[in-house]
């Protein structure tokens, strides 16, 4: 977190939070309201103060003030690049420890214990990868996601159980 924001933080403790105006979509991209933000400093400055508390609400930290964020897919989005998994919005190069796939066709991975979306536009590509022997039918899922020497268990879930599963709050209330 920016040493800025801790500043603020110790210096004003008791600013509400915010609900309802923050928003990060399946492919890492953050809204305010219906707009998305496009501005690359503030982007940054979103992805580095960006959190989770004790009860699964992820924020940004802005100053004292914790935004919540309501999310679209999963905390995190994972892009494959060059082999390795990225997320954002933390922008990580980690292992992927175990993935899963929706019965709609959504895949998720778990990285450092937290759950992130595969990202739409690498779909096509980890699947040719991935899942070549597979026919599409999620009741015949196979049971590993097969990715250049690093195979991941794969199983069949709904969004609602990965939720749980992860204690991720995707609608943060007061």
């Amino acid at each position: 977190m920016d040493t800025q924001v801790l500043a603020a933080m110790a210096k004003w403790p008791n600013v509400p939070a915010v609900f309802g105006w923050l928003r990060l979509d399946g492919r890492g991209q953050w809204w305010i309201r219906d707009e998305r933000l496009s501005h690359e400093g503030m982007v940054a400055f979103f992805n580095r103060n960006y959190s989770r508390d004790a009860q699964g609400r992820y924020y940004v930290q802005n100053g004292p003030q914790k935004v919540f964020v309501s999310l679209d897919a999963a905390p995190l989005v994972a892009r494959l690049v060059d082999g390795a998994w990225q997320t954002l919005p933390c922008d990580d190069d980690v292992q992927a420890r175990a993935a899963f796939m929706t019965p709609e066709g959504q895949l998720f991975i778990e990285i450092a214990g937290e759950l992130a979306v595969v990202d739409d536009r690498d779909l096509a590509a980890v699947a040719a990868a991935g899942l070549a022997q597979w026919d599409g039918d999620v009741t015949r899922l196979p049971a590993t996601l097969q990715l250049e020497g690093h195979p991941l268990p794969l199983s069949l879930h709904t969004l609602s159980a990965l939720w749980q599963r992860y204690g991720v709050v995707t609608r943060p209330q007061a």
